[in-house]
């Protein structure tokens, strides 16, 4: 006993749990080669089709009034919440021949059956039945259990469709069958509106003794409430019930035509109508992309998103002061669809599927609720924060000297006071880490800057982490190493050296970069091993990609990096940068820069640029 024992300890775990598994299995099968459980499963099933009752259903002969040979009774434990024990204590433990009071297949009198010494307890290989003989009789059962699933799935549905949950009556009752309780999640609305959404929005004509809606307020307690979305979906929704019903024209979306009164009314059949097929309330998930996309795609677009942003610009008190700049209007739905797409859409073919938007975060549902939550909309984050926008748009508008929206390389080379190295630079218009959406060759745009940003300050997401790791994947195999490190390390090293700072060799480095990502094969570092490792990820590309952000790691202070992150420890280092730059920015256009921080932040540009002109010379 002691050496198998000794035996399984030393064994890893993976292979131990396989020969638990396959003793198990067994066992199963040696006591599904008696004919006594055959039988019994036989009978069960007989008596599930006919609502008889199991405790009816006679037990095989090997009860605890007549043990096996060798093998001493053992008193029955007591059965767990929800066994058969617990539900029918009487009926078992009356004259059935079951066993005592654990079901009819209860470990006691199954174990008996091979656990016991005797032989006659387990079959003989040759009075085993065949695998052939075993598969016609499952292929017997097998039928009439997925015809009782069918059944027990159409009796657990109201008639509205709707899955009934598990309610106390149900479970005083005694039932033998466990009802479903676990849907996978639903890819199209009803295409009938759920009773109770129909009656919740009757009751709102009834409450304010209304028959029609003809301006987008009145609808916001249905959309809100019932709906499940956003208020700032009012608009929007209240125009497309508009051009369902041929009232207004679908391209009609001017700012000034979406807040007017309606000329027609919407009945609250109209509503009900539009309804079927849209909203499913239960599931704002399913509701926002039914709502938000196309009749006739089974994606969001970018396009989409247009009106939605347009009525946030209407109607945000926060936003009031855009509207009389159409520009910075367009600019900032453009910056808020684009931060959508990068987080949902992570194959950059630019569309939204359902699936994405229930898998990825931050929620985007979410965020568009809390914005009736914030009428600063500096204080909301993610998607729709006016200081991300800023921040983004003045960086994107410093660098942009000819203003045509468009950057090339020597424009890109200014990022962050010249913090690129030449090889990043043509490694990133390589569009080899992400394709540009442009549509001119050597040329970002706007969203494709914003798309760089958002990875640049904050190596530590997802996309930032792939993007990188394809930066610097410069074969493509799916794995970096030392030579295409060295690649990019000696430009950094000749920069160092250009501003008179300390050299660290390469061979240094990749020992450092060893010990922080600690890869499954050392000198070989694939994505999983960023991804496992993400907190130093950004540090690992930071060295060998930007100068400044590889000089911050080197003379960082660990305190005070710490004490930030438990000063703040729900904002990323996107949310810092973005505050820091903000501020620099604000203070900027007030005229009253800190002397300090300009000569500092000054010094650190004319250094660099100097060093470039040095370099461009040899």
């Amino acid at each position: 006993m002691s050496l198998s024992r000794g035996r399984t300890d030393m064994a890893p775990q993976g292979h131990s749990s396989a020969i638990v598994k396959a003793k198990l299995e067994e066992f199963f099968w040696e006591w599904l080669c008696i004919p006594e459980s055959q039988k019994i499963v036989q009978q069960a099933i007989k008596a599930s089709r006919s609502d008889v009752d199991l405790g009816d259903v006679p037990s095989p002969n090997f009860s605890p009034s007549s043990p096996h040979p060798g093998r001493t009774h053992h008193t029955s434990r007591p059965s767990p919440p929800g066994s058969p024990a617990s539900r029918h204590p009487d009926r078992i433990n009356s004259d059935s021949g079951l066993s005592d009071g654990s079901g009819v297949l209860s470990p006691s009198s199954t174990g008996s059956l091979y656990l016991g010494s005797d032989r006659s307890s387990v079959l003989s290989e040759r009075e085993r039945p065949s695998p052939a003989s075993l598969a016609a009789k499952l292929a017997e059962v097998e039928p009439l259990a997925a015809q009782e699933a069918e059944v027990g799935d159409r009796q657990d549905a109201d008639p509205d469709g709707r899955h009934r949950p598990v309610g106390p009556a149900m479970l005083a009752s005694g039932s033998r069958t466990i009802p479903r309780f676990w849907w996978p999640p639903l890819k199209s609305p009803s295409e009938v509106l759920p009773a109770e959404a129909k009656r919740k929005m009757h009751d709102y004509f009834v409450e304010h003794r209304i028959t029609e809606i003809r301006r987008h307020e009145q609808l916001e307690p249905i959309v809100t409430r019932i709906f499940g979305l956003s208020k700032y979906f009012v608009i929007p929704i209240f125009h497309k019930i508009l051009v369902a019903f041929d009232m207004v024209d679908e391209a009609d979306k001017s700012k000034t035509n979406l807040g007017a009164e309606s000329k027609k009314p919407i009945t609250e059949s109209m509503l009900t109508s539009w309804c079927q097929g849209r909203i499913q309330p239960n599931d704002p998930v399913l509701t926002f992309f039914w709502v938000v996309k196309k009749e006739h795609n089974n994606w969001i677009e970018r396009e989409d998103f247009s009106i939605f942003l347009t009525a946030i610009l209407l109607t945000h008190p926060g936003l009031d002061f855009l509207r009389e700049t159409s520009e910075f209007q367009d600019r900032y739905a453009d910056t808020v669809i684009s931060r959508i797409f990068f987080v949902y859409d992570k194959k950059d073919v630019g569309r939204i599927y359902l699936s994405d938007l229930r898998r990825h975060k931050p929620s985007v549902i979410e965020t568009w609720k809390q914005l009736a939550e914030n009428d600063d909309m500096k204080l909301v984050r993610d998607y729709f924060s006016y200081e991300h926008f800023y921040v983004i748009y003045c960086t994107f508008w410093e660098l942009d000297s000819d203003h045509d929206f468009l950057l090339d390389k020597d424009d890109l080379l200014k990022f962050d006071g010249h913090a690129l190295s030449r090889r990043a630079i043509d490694r990133i218009f390589s569009e080899i880490p992400a394709k540009f959406t442009s549509a001119v060759p050597g040329k970002m745009g706007y969203e494709d800057f914003i798309r760089f940003l958002l990875c640049d300050q904050d190596r530590q997401s997802d996309r930032s982490v792939e993007y990188w790791f394809s930066f610097f994947d410069l074969d493509g195999d799916g794995c970096i190493r030392d030579h295409e490190l060295k690649y990019f390390y000696e430009e950094q090293l000749q920069r160092m050296e250009c501003l008179n700072y300390e050299t660290i060799t390469f061979a240094d480095i990749m020992c450092q970069m060893n010990d922080m990502i600690f890869p499954t094969v050392e000198g070989q570092y694939r994505l999983s091993d960023f991804k496992r490792k993400r907190r130093f990820a950004g540090t690992f590309f930071s060295v060998f990609s930007s100068l400044s952000k590889f000089l911050k790691f080197e003379h960082r202070d660990p305190f005070t990096a710490r004490q930030e992150q438990l000063d703040s420890p729900h904002l990323r280092e996107w949310d810092r940068w973005c505050a820091s730059e903000y501020l620099r920015l604000a203070m900027e256009d007030d005229n009253e820069p800190e002397e300090d921080m300009e000569v500092s932040r000054g010094n650190s540009v004319d250094e660099l640029s100097t060093c470039w002109r040095r370099l461009d010379g040899d």
